[in-house]
């Protein structure tokens, strides 16, 4: 089988758009007619259901957000499992946004259990290489193939609390998005680009040429776009010349793109990705035009 990201850079040559769809349901967004009546845990993977197969149209990429089953306890969880698996059925690849991060035999146990889901997870480098290690070796081809995203420059305006910090006279984003870089060296890269990611939030354009620098193998998932204010245009530093190298994520602009009542809910979303994804395409084909691979 082959890993994550030679599975993600063929479908992008092969002309889907590099986009990830963030899967963040909220029961008062749901089509007031999905399921109407039923716990809220299978309200949730009726909507999935549906809207998964339009999606995949789209994206090559989903990104459940764990948090937002989580809530509603184990039968929440169960919904995140079976949703995972309608991606799958799709032919969706599944990137987790877990934010996992913890040492030894814990952080093992987060990566057996989680990878049996996810393609794909994100994880916090707070703890250092220790709580992301056990990860890597998942990352091998005889481990699955697996990748990981590591939050390097996160969307949120409180991200300068700690990531602007100076460590050795350059920020602490900087000297995280460095390790990153280490730590993908000796794994297998398709592409030219190795399964160890970064997140970099797509509301710092002003940082991201600086930062695909410090990540030239690494690909990037820019969350941010939309509703956080992060815009499509400002992120073609992000790209090599072939298009590849980043996820653009977005997740309300298109999973909440109608109001509860529509009849037409379904069409909206396939609407909405579907200018989502020939935006990021554009911004991506405009790239190998000004400047060769980084």
């Amino acid at each position: 089988m082959q890993s994550f990201v030679a599975q993600l850079a063929e479908r992008v040559l092969a002309g889907q758009a590099p986009i990830v769809i963030g899967l963040d349901p909220r029961l008062d967004a749901l089509p007031s007619s999905i399921a109407n009546g039923a716990p809220p845990a299978e309200r949730l993977v009726a909507f999935y259901q549906q809207a998964l197969p339009t999606i995949a149209n789209h994206a090559p990429c989903v990104k459940p957000n764990i948090a937002f089953f989580e809530c509603f306890g184990a039968e929440g969880y169960r919904a995140y499992e079976e949703v995972c698996a309608l991606a799958k059925q799709s032919c969706l690849l599944v990137l987790a946004d877990i934010k996992r991060g913890d040492i030894g035999s814990t952080a093992e146990a987060y990566a057996e259990g989680h990878f049996k889901t996810a393609d794909a997870v994100t994880l916090h480098p707070y703890l250092g290489l220790d709580s992301v290690q056990p990860f890597l070796q998942h990352c091998r081809p005889e481990r699955g193939g697996k990748a990981v995203f590591v939050l390097v420059r996160t969307s949120n305006p409180g991200a300068k609390d700690f990531q602007d910090l100076q460590v050795g006279g350059e920020p602490l984003c900087d000297v995280v998005a460095r390790a990153v870089t280490r730590w993908g060296h000796d794994l297998p890269q398709a592409h030219g680009y190795s399964p160890v990611g970064a997140v970099v939030g797509a509301t710092w354009p002003q940082e991201l040429a600086r930062l695909r620098a410090l990540l030239p193998n690494a690909w990037l998932l820019l969350p941010g776009v939309g509703a956080q204010g992060g815009k499509v245009q400002d992120l073609a530093a992000a790209f090599d010349r072939r298009g590849l190298g980043a996820l653009v994520n977005q997740s309300r602009g298109v999973m909440q793109c109608f109001q509860p009542s529509a009849s037409d809910w379904l069409s909206r979303i396939d609407h909405a990705a579907a200018a989502f994804a020939a935006e990021c395409r554009a911004v991506a084909t405009a790239r190998s035009t000004v400047q060769g691979n980084s």
